[in-house]
């Protein structure tokens, strides 16, 4: 299924997963976010090189048809060479093994690593997005999550950076942990340290630069998302076309964020619909992650949030 960011695409895959859910019929049936999913693989495929094994996709792809009978990713998009290599592949040998597939996207097949590097040889893959599988145009063009205004009413985004915004953003913290101290911790990554120096429990205090830096992966995104369960992010700038690196680095935290029902607040330079300044031809991603903070910084969604 694609179509434009709110349009219902996760919604209904999630309908036919509670259909399952509720037949007894999930036991072997994955349901992750892409991002997460290639992840596990990159990790299962590194363990494998260091045993020496050949081709060891076939082998991934073996032990996921062993476990699986359906996998359904959430936003399949294509951002990194490494998933563009892997993934053409693993797709073959998993629908060989007669694996069922459930794909949202906000891109159609053919605009699916539309501007990547060596994107020929990603070209494949497509193919059999095309060939192998029913195509769905959800066609709205309307965002559900801006239908309900005031359902979705963003009340933890916090703009302009001042001093006004800076007090509520303290304000939220202390209504969560009325008396609190920071303390550092230490979560372990693919045999990483990642070190935060101001966290309360279940919650994360942190700032735009530094959790958007280099230093962090999609997997560390999931690591730290499986640890806390609130994410105070502070000081976002105007992402503009010279931090396209920051930029896609928050879109893959705001999918996992998302994906996991995280509470989230946060403080920007701009208001949320301009956080983002950037090219049209590029601009769709990034209407998804305005779309999602949306819902994540609304009172709804926090107050129905399963995580703590």
């Amino acid at each position: 299924m694609h179509g434009l960011p709110g349009g219902g695409k996760t919604y209904v895959a999630n309908l036919f997963l509670k259909f399952l859910r509720e037949k007894n019929l999930n036991n072997y049936v994955l349901r992750v976010h892409f991002q997460e999913f290639m992840s596990m693989v990159h990790d299962q495929v590194n363990r494998l090189r260091k045993k020496k094994s050949n081709n060891p996709l076939d082998i991934v792809g073996k032990e996921l048809s062993k476990k699986y009978k359906l996998i359904c990713f959430d936003e399949l998009e294509i951002i990194d060479i490494a998933d563009a290599m892997i993934v053409s592949k693993l797709f073959s040998i998993l629908l060989e093994k007669k694996i069922s597939f459930i794909i949202t996207s906000n891109f159609k097949p053919n605009e699916l690593y539309k501007y990547g590097l060596q994107r020929e040889q990603f070209i494949p893959f497509i193919e059999i997005l095309k060939k192998k599988m029913c195509l769905i145009n959800i066609k709205n063009n309307c965002d559900l999550r801006f239908v309900n205004k005031e359902k979705n009413k963003s009340k933890f985004f916090l703009h302009p950076l001042n001093s006004d915004t800076k007090a509520t953003y303290l304000d939220i913290l202390k209504s969560i942990k009325k008396n609190y101290s920071f303390k550092t911790i230490k979560l372990k990554s693919l045999g990483r340290d990642l070190v935060f120096n101001q966290t309360i429990d279940n919650i994360l205090f942190t700032d735009f630069k530094f959790l958007c830096s280099y230093k962090f992966s999609p997997n560390d995104y999931i690591a730290v998302s499986n640890f806390f369960d609130w994410f105070f992010i502070d000081n976002i700038p105007v992402l503009n076309t010279n931090m396209m690196n920051e930029s896609r680095k928050f879109i893959t935290l705001i999918d996992v964020l998302y994906e996991k029902k995280s509470k989230l607040v946060i403080r920007a330079e701009n208001k949320l619909e301009n956080i983002f300044v950037l090219k049209k031809n590029k601009d769709l991603p990034f209407l998804r992650t305005v779309s999602r903070i949306t819902e994540m910084t609304s009172q709804h969604w926090i107050g129905n949030s399963k995580k703590g």
